[in-house]
């Protein structure tokens, strides 16, 4: 906690810089396999093992980004899966900020796991399920995917105004003297 206090700063209207805490969740895979594996744990140990700190990193140190990670848990990919990112993380911990992924993993999503076929449904269900921003060119097919009615301007304007408000948050709007 005082790791992210130290970086995102004391200052009561302005962030020094954000801090993201990752890799969400379940990353324990064998690495070689990060880009396909499947975590399968049960309620208990993801509870008791691997969602504590990111808990603490949310609910004590005020982080202001979540970094999900490459693989899938219990079959969803972690940058796609609504109880990973909006059960738990938005609202059982009310966390606010914004969801970015690890780069390549929203490609992941139609390559690797299969989840999908192409890459704009690729970004609609990664969007939809809460992941904001894009580490990647994933989400350039955002545009498509609105066009064949795989997600709305309503549900992407969720993610940018998360991401102008943290922008808004380090002072990019203001002028340099404040």
């Amino acid at each position: 906690m005082q790791f992210i206090t130290g970086l995102q700063g004391d200052d009561p209207r302005y962030l020094k810089v954000v801090a993201t805490a990752k890799h969400y969740a379940v990353h324990s895979g064998p690495e070689p396999e990060r880009h396909s594996f499947n975590a399968v744990v049960d309620e208990r140990d993801l509870r008791e093992t691997y969602l504590p700190h990111f808990e603490a990193n949310i609910k004590e140190g005020h982080a202001l980004s979540v970094m999900c990670a490459y693989n899938r848990f219990r079959g969803e990919a972690c940058c796609a899966s609504t109880f990973l990112l909006e059960r738990v993380l938005r609202n059982e911990w009310g966390f606010g900020g914004y969801i970015v992924s690890d780069c390549g993993a929203i490609s992941d999503i139609y390559r690797t796991h299969k989840i999908v076929p192409t890459s704009p449904e690729a970004a609609a269900l990664s969007v939809k399920s809460g992941t904001d921003l894009e580490c990647g060119n994933v989400y350039s097919s955002l545009k498509e995917a609105v066009a064949k009615g795989l997600i709305t301007e309503n549900e992407i304007d969720r993610s940018v105004k998360r991401l102008f408000t943290a922008r808004l948050k380090l002072g990019m709007f203001d002028p340099p003297q404040v």
